[in-house]
């Protein structure tokens, strides 16, 4: 009896989803067809020859709030694969943000299928963690293209450069690289805020000082470069970029634009209980 061959599963997964071909994927990996369909079946993963259908052409030309911002997005958090088999654009998220997923989705109008699985990690220090993630890859060679076109590159963490789009649309795109790598916290204890946008390319965190540089009343905007991260520490200057990012804007990451709103509702509170503060020792003077 024959020894039994050892293939990852997301690899086997991966390659089927983008060659739709049991006989494909089984050549490419050097195997007969019977090690694929074990993985597939035991993975609940329909067989089937159909490739699926999806807008190829959406980031051909970037004219809109929603094609800029997914740019900007994919910028942070998608990975472009370009291999002797196909192309893939592919985008990870925690299960939390499922619908936003969704919404990547519909407006690629992708008939793509969204997958889930479970990642377990240990920390250098032994701390094992457990996160739930949903994806979506996307087969088009169309796409790949036209995302590299873009600036959009396969390897990008450190080499990202000015996206290749139209002035108009880079608070758009902004607001979706924000909403992939970058991330606000205040505290009501600590009376700290800060605004922190990671990102590894040198010349891309050029682009971003240099468009947030010309907010009013921005003021000093940090650049970490050992951490890669550019910080934003004042309350209006916080209040600048994040306004600027969110006025009159259709498409974002709910949970983080809650949390901003939850934000100026505490400042209202603070800036309101001053003004009351100032009233009282003033009549008191008097």
């Amino acid at each position: 009896m024959g020894s039994r061959i050892d293939i990852d599963d997301n690899l086997v997964i991966e390659r089927y989803n983008e060659l739709k071909n049991l006989k494909k994927v089984a050549k490419s990996f050097g195997v007969s067809l019977r090690p694929i369909k074990r993985i597939l079946s035991k993975n609940n993963i329909e067989l089937t020859n159909r490739r699926f259908n999806v807008n190829h052409s959406y980031f051909n030309v970037i004219d809109s709030e929603d094609k800029a911002y997914w740019l900007g997005f994919l910028f942070a958090d998608g990975c472009i694969r370009k291999t002797k088999t196909g192309s893939q654009v592919v985008l990870k998220l925690s299960v939390k943000d499922e619908s936003h997923l969704m919404k990547f989705k519909n407006d690629l109008n992708s008939e793509h299928k969204i997958f889930y699985n479970v990642n377990k990690t240990t920390s250098k220090k032994g701390t094992p963690s457990v996160s739930n993630n949903c994806i979506i890859r996307v087969n088009s060679g169309e796409m790949v293209e036209d995302l590299v076109k873009q600036g959009c590159i396969p390897r990008k963490t450190f080499t990202i450069d000015y996206p290749k789009i139209s002035e108009k649309f880079y608070k758009d795109f902004i607001r979706g690289y924000y909403d992939g790598d970058g991330n606000f916290f205040y505290s009501e204890k600590t009376k700290m805020s800060v605004v922190t946008i990671v990102c590894a390319s040198e010349k891309f965190r050029t682009f971003l000082i240099e468009v947030m540089s010309k907010l009013p009343n921005i003021g000093r905007i940090h650049e970490d470069s050992d951490k890669y991260t550019i910080k934003i520490v004042n309350i209006v200057g916080i209040r600048s970029f994040l306004d600027y990012i969110y006025y009159d804007s259709k498409t974002y990451l709910k949970r983080k634009k809650e949390y901003y709103e939850r934000y100026k509702e505490y400042r209202r509170n603070v800036e309101s209980g001053y003004q009351r503060g100032l009233r009282g020792s003033y009549v008191k003077s008097s």
